[in-house]
């Protein structure tokens, strides 16, 4: 359990280690574009390639609900928690590229699924040590642009540099919890994570489609240009990993 636990507490310290390495310099507008746009097409990637394709093969029947469901909780979170105005660009001369809105939705999607991170990992051990390290690592591999992406839209929404930190470690807690919870449970049904996964996969889908892209389709080339190369960069790494064997 302790093993399992430190690689968890190894694998969630990398989404801190992505939003320190995105606060480091404070970003102009234009830079906090890029980079939003490096973050929208990770995701974008994330999703379409990734885990619509996995949940679509793990719940055939049901998933398209699922992911329906989850696409809907972020829809409400997001008119109950923000303000009414449109998300996008607010403020340039001020550097918000982002609404807090925005920032406060991904937040919550990246946390349902980080929580699942750590759920994914815990799980692992539960079947055997070797499939554990596995998971482990091909986690840790996304969690560095996941922090990244996390503190860079906090930044794009006018939020300072500690809290863009704070949100990506609390990416970090929510990792720990979903450990330390389905270690406490000793294990997890398989069919329960299936459903969670799908319902992360919707967040997904609203996060990249319906408040990043958005925000910088009418944005320079560069910042196209930035989302194509995140979009680009998912898929090289999930190469990686299935060629090692990871996946």
């Amino acid at each position: 359990m302790w093993f399992a636990l430190i690689l968890c507490l190894i694998a969630a310290f990398a989404d801190v280690i992505g939003g320190a390495a995105t606060v480091i310099k404070r970003l102009t507008s234009k830079e906090a574009m890029i980079v939003t746009g490096l973050g929208a097409g990770f995701l974008l990637g994330a999703t379409v390639l990734d885990r619509l394709p996995d949940s679509m093969s793990e719940l055939p029947n049901t998933a398209p609900l699922y992911i329906v469901v989850g696409y809907l909780l972020l829809l409400v979170i997001g008119q109950l928690t923000g303000k009414s105005h449109d998300h996008g660009a607010l403020s340039t001369s001020h550097g918000v590229a982002l609404s807090t809105k925005s920032a406060v939705v991904s937040f919550v999607g990246l946390a349902l699924h980080t929580f699942m991170d750590g759920v994914i990992i815990a799980g692992a051990f539960t079947m055997s040590r070797s499939t554990g390290v596995l998971m482990f690592i091909a986690i840790t591999m996304h969690k560095i642009p996941e922090g990244f992406s996390m503190a860079t839209i906090t930044l794009a929404s006018g939020a300072s540099r500690v809290r863009a930190l704070l949100t990506s470690t609390g990416l970090a807690v929510s990792t720990m919890i979903g450990a330390v919870v389905t270690l406490e449970l000793g294990s997890v049904d398989g069919s329960v994570v299936k459903i969670l996964m799908a319902l992360a996969t919707g967040t997904f889908l609203y996060i990249s489609t319906t408040d990043l892209i958005p925000a910088v389709k009418s944005q320079h080339r560069g910042v196209i240009a930035a989302t194509v190369f995140g979009v680009a960069v998912f898929y090289v790494s999930l190469l990686l990993i299935k060629h090692v064997g990871l996946s």
